[in-house]
């Protein structure tokens, strides 16, 4: 299962779940601002703090709203 560390503050992380949803990929949520627990995994995850950051089965990580990276890694 892919998953999305975001929080609903947001602009990027919104367009990227809504980009998701359009391609009907399923994905699990992270929000960062719920819990230090959660920030805490984005920063082990990702080696930052931004989001969004998506990450893959594959053990890929996507930082940002970087479509053309998206689709490469969802075909």
């Amino acid at each position: 299962m892919i998953k999305v560390f975001s929080s609903d503050s947001c602009g990027y992380c919104t367009k990227l779940k809504a980009y998701l949803d359009s391609r009907r990929v399923e994905y699990d949520v992270i929000d960062v601002a719920e819990s230090r627990e959660n920030y805490d995994k984005l920063i082990s995850v990702s080696g930052q703090t931004g989001i969004p950051v998506t990450v893959f089965d594959s053990g890929e990580v996507v930082i940002g709203f970087d479509k053309p990276r998206i689709d490469s890694l969802l075909s």
